[in-house]
């Protein structure tokens, strides 16, 4: 009787590496060299995962009985990272990666990260920056603010700025008018501030320039 409950003490715990793995249930060679096929894998609440074949399992045993196990935790030691004191980080076998440290939050995938919201989308902060090969936007869009672009900018449908605006390949009609300080406007080669005339009177010389 003493031997039996020995035993089942020594059972209580245990180690194993597992041979196949799905979301809920494990198999597991054991340290004892005991296969179990139902080893039941436990998740915390909001966080899962399928660990890889060959993977690490630390187990509980019910009453001692190695026919009913629950793995409490499975490690990998194949993908794991070294982090900084009080750093926490969500990664896998794939390259994608959460990590959270002093300096913020990285996340890093090696294909596509995808932002669902049925709702809308906030992004609060003090400077943000996209560097992408190409940037496409699917929407209406309004910018409340200063805008500079330093380079071309083509348009193929109608500009509309203030009083003016412009359509592709056509006519600039503006209302209210079209006022500029510090430039020019050059049409077909003719400065608007620095073009002359023939003078149309007597004196048949050249005018000067606008004032």
């Amino acid at each position: 009787m003493f031997e039996t409950i020995m035993n089942r003490l020594k059972n209580l715990f245990g180690t194993g590496i597992s041979t196949r793995v799905e979301t809920g249930i494990v198999q597991l060679r054991l340290a004892t060299g005991i296969t179990n096929d139902r080893i039941k894998r436990v998740h915390n609440y909001g966080f899962m995962s399928r660990p890889l074949p060959q993977s690490k399992a630390y187990t509980l045993f019910v009453g001692g009985d190695t026919s009913r196990g629950i793995a409490v935790c499975i490690e990998d030691e194949r993908h794991q990272m070294e982090l900084a004191p009080g750093d926490v980080a969500i990664l896998d076998d794939k390259g994608n990666l959460v990590h959270f440290k002093e300096s913020g939050i990285k996340v890093v995938t090696k294909q596509t990260l995808d932002i669902t919201a049925d709702k809308d989308v906030k992004v609060k902060c003090v400077n943000a920056a996209i560097d992408a090969d190409k940037t496409t936007i699917n929407s209406e869009t309004e910018i409340n603010g200063n805008t500079k672009i330093n380079g071309n900018a083509t348009i193929t449908g109608i500009c509309a700025v203030g009083g003016l605006a412009k359509v592709g390949g056509g006519a600039v009609p503006a209302k209210g008018g079209l006022e500029m300080t510090g430039g020019d406007v050059v049409v077909d080669g003719i400065s608007t501030t620095l073009h002359t005339h023939k003078e149309n009177g007597t004196g048949g010389g050249i005018t000067g320039g606008p004032q």
